[in-house]
């Protein structure tokens, strides 16, 4: 009864009836699988209908020809040397192949051949049996590239640049002698084009780049997309010399006007040079030192190459011993504000004071802003120190009420880092009115590379928000930029102070009369006071009095002292100006 309903099952399936088991699973197995016989000499004495179909071929031009015909390049003489090595052992053989059909396209079989053996003990044949596993293979390919392959660009990402450069790596000293370059490149402008134009054109800035770039590709050149606007070289088999001239070209090509659609665009970029293994022992060393030398390059203005020194190495340690020595430094209670008097010429107001940050290391003592601030590139950490300073200046300023101290306010010195978001805004309006200070009782000093950040409008808001509440925003060190005059004109500027380096020579120098002058001039007829920074003595109290400086600061009338001291200070600063202008002759 079971075998007259299979015989039922197959007809409605149109399968002819079989008259022995043996008969049905030959039928089976041609249906499902790829079938050759070969001799031990590899000429083919048995094909399956699955196996023309596969191939394209005839069973009469298969049979008798030699199986090398559907050989596709694909796999190498040991490859076939192996496998030929275990069936003529006597031995099952299994692996994927890929194989030509008679159109010339390629597809791939998942093989599985089998010796057979004689009476004699010998292998007189040999049967395979495979299954078309092309289309897998073809989602695998897919894959690969979509993890090897950067979308945007349809250049090498950094996943199959990393294996790229640990197989070179690997291979040094036995495939090649020669040394290793990476080069890292990033663009220079491009955050400024996307932030301008728009992402959509700095994708193609990106490609543009991109293309440029691959025509230098070569089995000895590698290049890829690392991220954002990062790319990367790989350069084997080329000396120092050739390894520059080729980075220069890049350069040079890169300089070329690119056309992005709403605006044509001169770009430049940067790029970090570094060696294996005369520079770098390991992967991660090379990637480090190829990144000091990228960044050495944009610290000396872009557009521009840099081959890395051990130097680089040393300046890197000694910012990261200070970053941490930085942190720690916040976190222990190792910084200070010391308060030095600014006295205005108008002897009917009262002085100010401008809080000075000093830090006292425990190793290196007392320090001040310019040795430790100017290697500082963590805006993080930045923005710590800022915030830790408007807290104690709400801080002292509470306690210089107490000692009722005649003062009329109270400066502090800002960074990019406070104002990269509202958090220092929205503080400092929350200490005013938790503490009861009004923010008239404030100023604010920024010098001229706040405002040559790219958030400028935002910056720009946040100076506008402060003003308004009455807080009194002070030019730092001015003349010593290139934009201060059209600063003065958009940004809510009230203070000019004028830089020290044009009162030193006061006395002395012509040039620097002029320019004080002038300054003084110009920032009175847009509305502005003046302040003259680094006074020390009595002939530049006279000068700069008579030109009708505003305010004067400097160690001629007092060095920053403490919260302690400031009493005492303030004291001493009563009889200014007539006493200190009668001691002129001894002061000077």
């Amino acid at each position: 009864m079971g075998d007259g309903r299979m015989t039922s099952q197959m007809k409605k399936a149109n399968t002819p009836p079989f008259p022995s088991e043996m008969e049905f699973i030959r039928y089976a197995l041609d249906s499902a699988a790829i079938v050759a016989i070969t001799d031990v000499k590899g000429t083919i004495t048995f094909v399956n209908n699955k196996f023309c179909e596969i191939s394209g071929y005839s069973r009469q031009e298969l049979v008798g020809a030699n199986h090398r015909m559907l050989h596709s390049g694909m796999h190498d003489v040991r490859f076939f040397r192996q496998m030929y090595k275990r069936i003529a052992a006597g031995r099952v053989w299994q692996g994927e192949i890929c194989n030509r059909r008679k159109d010339g396209s390629h597809y791939w079989v998942d093989t599985t051949i089998v010796p057979h053996v004689n009476a004699a003990g010998k292998v007189d044949s040999y049967t395979a049996i495979r299954f078309d596993i092309t289309d897998r293979h073809r989602a695998d390919e897919k894959l690969r590239h979509i993890v090897n392959i950067d979308a945007l660009t349809g250049i090498a990402n950094r996943r199959r640049f990393q294996e790229h450069l640990e197989t070179v790596i690997s291979t040094h000293g036995r495939t090649q002698p020669s040394r290793v370059h990476l080069a890292l490149l990033d663009i220079d402008t491009f955050k400024e084009i996307n932030d301008t134009f728009g992402h959509d054109v700095g994708d193609e800035l990106l490609r543009v780049v991109s293309g440029r770039l691959c025509e230098l590709a070569s089995p000895e050149v590698f290049v890829a997309r690392l991220g954002g606007d990062e790319f990367g070289i790989v350069m084997t088999g080329h000396p120092d010399r050739e390894v520059h001239d080729m980075m220069g070209k890049v350069l040079s090509c890169l300089r070329q006007p690119v056309d992005l659609g709403p605006v044509v665009r001169r770009c430049s970029a940067s790029i970090g040079i570094a060696t294996f293994p005369d520079q770098a022992a390991s992967l991660d060393e090379l990637f480090k030192a190829s990144d000091l030398a990228l960044y050495r390059a944009k610290e000396l203005g872009r557009d521009r190459l840099q081959f890395f020194v051990p130097r680089l190495r040393e300046v890197a340690l000694r910012k990261s011993e200070l970053l941490h020595a930085f942190e720690t430094g916040l976190a222990q209670g190792q910084f200070r504000l010391l308060y030095q008097p600014i006295i205005a010429t108008d002897q009917q107001l009262k002085p100010a004071l401008e809080g000075l940050l000093r830090w006292e290391h425990p190793q290196q003592g007392h320090l001040t802003p310019g040795a430790f601030l100017a290697d500082m590139n963590d805006p993080g950490l930045l923005a710590a120190l800022g915030m830790f300073v408007l807290e104690q200046v709400f801080t002292d300023m509470q306690k210089m009420q107490e000692m009722a101290l005649p003062l009329r306010r109270v400066a502090i010195n800002v960074t990019n880092a406070d104002f990269r978001s509202d958090a220092f805004v929205d503080r400092f309006f929350e200490l005013s009115a938790r503490t009861g200070l009004s923010p008239d009782m404030f100023c604010i000093e920024v010098t001229e590379g706040v405002f040559l950040g790219r958030d400028f409008q935002q910056l720009e808001g946040r100076l506008h928000r402060l003003h308004a509440a009455g807080v009194e925003i002070a030019l730092d060190d001015f003349g010593t930029g290139f934009a201060s005059l059209s600063h003065l004109r958009r940004m809510p500027i009230d203070r000019v102070k004028i830089d020290r380096s044009f009162i030193s020579n006061l006395g002395t120098s012509s040039a620097d009369l002029a320019i004080v002058r002038g300054v003084i001039d110009i920032a009175h007829g847009m509305g502005k006071v003046v302040t003259a920074e680094g006074v020390e003595t009595g002939v530049q109290v006279e000068i700069l009095t008579a030109l009708g400086c505003d305010s004067l600061q400097g160690w001629y009338f007092a060095k920053a002292c403490n919260l302690l001291h400031l009493p005492y200070m303030i004291a001493s600063l009563q009889s200014f100006p007539e006493q200190r202008m009668k001691s002129r002759a001894v002061a000077s």
